[in-house]
């Protein structure tokens, strides 16, 4: 039997916004494409999937033939979806062709917010200032029974950094998890698609990293998550795709 193709949209920043020689010392750099195959060999994941990363926000094209395609995670961003640059309705209008087909998507952070206003939620900015640091998720009842937080319990803590957050979720949206400042921190869109709004696919490095220009001392509220890269694998897994 063939391998399945996982494809990571890359939407890390708009162009110009940062700064390469800040990410020089992290491993992959700025190259979240890298790091998100990075992460697949540490889960034993990269040998049993075909990887393709694409850099959207950087013009990069995505992929005509969505046969050609059995899952796909969408990675984070420094932009807000209210900036509305021509690159995230791209990434939108791809969204809504990709939404068709009915195979499984993973939206992380940024891609959780753009996921949920393409399917008619709300995201605003968080009136309580940006939540920063390694924090335990609560899960819903719906949570608990869920393939995506399988080995993880409400004490498991994930890497946030969000300016915003999704307020109003889209109808037929069901809540997985939640924070005391996040009412939708996890969800399930059905179709085949999560979204959440912390990071399980990245480091406390990266993390501190994404801080350095914006405000350095956030940083330090990150510390080591062994295994919260688990939730990678279970979406993989829980949808069949290895």
């Amino acid at each position: 039997m063939s391998q399945k193709t996982l494809l990571f949209i890359s939407q890390f920043a708009h162009p110009g916004t940062w700064s390469p020689s800040t990410w020089r010392r992290v491993q992959d750099g700025d190259d979240e494409t890298a790091a998100l195959r990075t992460l697949l060999g540490s889960i034993d994941m990269l040998d049993r999937l075909n990887y393709i990363g694409i850099k959207a926000h950087q013009g990069e094209p995505l992929p005509d033939n969505l046969d050609a395609i059995d899952g796909v995670i969408l990675g984070g961003s420094f932009a807000s979806v209210a900036d509305n640059h021509e690159w995230q309705r791209r990434i939108s209008g791809w969204l809504s062709r990709w939404r068709e087909t009915g195979k499984p998507m993973m939206g992380i952070c940024g891609g959780h917010q753009l996921m949920t206003t393409m399917l008619g939620g709300r995201v605003e900015r968080s009136p309580h200032g940006p939540e920063v640091g390694s924090l335990p998720v609560t899960r819903t009842a719906a949570g608990r029974e869920h393939f995506l937080f399988d080995g993880f319990d409400d004490n498991s803590c994930f890497f946030f950094g969000n300016f915003d957050r999704v307020i109003e979720v889209p109808e037929g949206t069901t809540i997985l998890g939640t924070r005391p400042n996040l009412p939708a921190a996890a969800l399930d869109h059905g179709g085949n698609w999560v979204s959440v709004q912390f990071h399980p696919e990245t480091t406390c490095d990266r993390m501190a990293t994404c801080w350095a220009e914006l405000d350095p001392a956030q940083g330090a509220r990150y510390n080591f998550i062994p295994g919260c890269e688990g939730m990678i694998r279970n979406y993989i897994q829980g949808n069949g795709l290895v």
